[in-house]
């Protein structure tokens, strides 16, 4: 038995779980009795236990397979510009706790790093089954050196190498990735993504992200630096954007364009529910609350948004003809069919005909903590390989 084979297997079962010893047969080509033998083997050494049985059509019933839950307990750091959510989880991606603290962006990059530093440093003291970080952030991320390229609005956040300050930190191997694809990881595993090869996951919060599957491949491009939705342009003339464009669609559709273009009306005494708010706290969740309660300002704003961004994503189905576009992140989950049905409208308009006919657009059903658990799935792999390579090789 090689390496390589109990990998393999361990990685099919991984992602299509749960899944029959007969249906392994199948897919991989090896009879069933060498798959009971390396099955056995797995599961002897805790990589493997049964649990529930397949559909059946008559006769003995197949024994469902997946991978221990329990084979190790992951963290998974969601780093957004005004939150940071922390999430512990078992292998599988059950949530075993959930935190979220203010990330405080404002007191620097060191105050906010020492931050998640000791939190993580908290839960590994708690508990000794945590084997690996995986960070979620917002900001630019090249992932191969596990670093923090720029900050859009946020300051101080150039070419900082945060997966080397994390595993020296709390020393346990960390990756880290757009906070974007680690939605979509999430969905892929437990919500609108399952079973879907072709996707585009976007991500609407202070800013707008994309992670893009093709043929059930993540795309990353050339220097991963794919899936930037956010600094498409809408319009060559329009306001500067943070990253030096102009015009990008993150200027027209993202949480804070929202909130300053509201606030922006409001001082120039444009008539709202929301009068007399311009200078202190407006949130999505206020613009929102005030849209549905009737107030114009907050409706045309938002249906705005939703109107640019359909055109954005018009260009999308275009390019790419994804069988669903899932939409995550707060705007969407709070705005719902105040930002999808002007988006529609845009997108329906805008696209070829033939690839939007059976599109489907959806809001996520996954809860504010998705990035952080997509950030734990993000690190299974590699604690997978490392837990192989230990057992194997005794």
């Amino acid at each position: 038995m090689k390496e390589s084979e109990f990998r393999h297997l361990l990685k099919v079962i991984y992602y299509q779980r749960p899944i029959s010893r007969t249906a392994l047969s199948g897919q991989l080509g090896l009879s069933l009795g060498y798959i009971s033998l390396l099955v056995k083997r797995l599961q002897a050494d805790g990589f493997l236990v049964e649990g529930g049985f397949a559909d059946s059509s008559g006769g003995r019933r197949r024994v469902h397979l997946q991978l221990n839950p329990e084979l190790a307990h992951l963290v998974g750091v969601d780093f957004g510009t005004a939150n940071i959510r922390v999430v512990v989880t078992d292998f599988l991606g059950k949530v075993l706790s959930f935190e979220k603290y203010a990330s405080a962006t404002s007191k620097g990059k060191d105050s906010c790093i020492k931050l998640i530093c000791d939190q993580v440093n908290s839960y590994c003291e708690k508990d000794a089954a945590i084997r690996a970080i995986g960070i979620s952030h917002s900001g630019v991320i090249n992932h191969e050196e596990g670093a923090v390229l720029f900050w859009p609005k946020v300051q101080g956040w150039e070419r900082v190498p945060i997966r080397a300050i994390l595993e020296q930190a709390c020393g346990r191997p960390t990756l880290v990735e757009d906070s974007s694809r680690t939605m979509a990881l999430a969905e892929q595993q437990f919500g609108e993504g399952k079973g879907i090869k072709n996707l585009v996951h976007v991500s609407l919060g202070m800013g707008i992200g994309s992670a893009v599957f093709a043929n059930g491949q993540l795309c990353l491009g050339h220097k991963g630096l794919a899936g930037e939705l956010g600094h498409i342009t809408i319009d060559e003339y329009g306001e500067l954007c943070s990253c030096g464009n102009r015009g990008c669609l993150e200027v027209f559709a993202s949480g804070f364009a929202i909130i300053e273009k509201v606030r922006s009306a409001l001082r120039k005494g444009v008539i709202s529910t929301l009068a007399g708010q311009e200078d202190g706290i407006l949130t999505i969740e206020s613009v929102v609350a005030a849209a549905r309660a009737g107030d114009r300002l907050s409706q045309n704003v938002i249906s705005e948004a939703g109107t640019h961004l359909g055109t954005a994503l018009a260009d999308i189905v275009n390019l790419l003809n994804p069988q669903k576009i899932i939409l995550g992140g707060a705007v969407p989950r709070v705005a719902q069919s105040l930002l999808l049905e002007p988006l529609m409208l845009s997108l329906r308009q805008r696209a070829f005909s033939h690839s939007v006919h059976d599109l489907e657009v959806v809001i996520s059903r996954l809860g504010e903590e998705a990035a952080a658990v997509g950030a734990a799935l993000l690190v299974a792999e590699r604690v997978l390989e490392d837990e192989l390579r230990r057992k194997v090789d005794r």
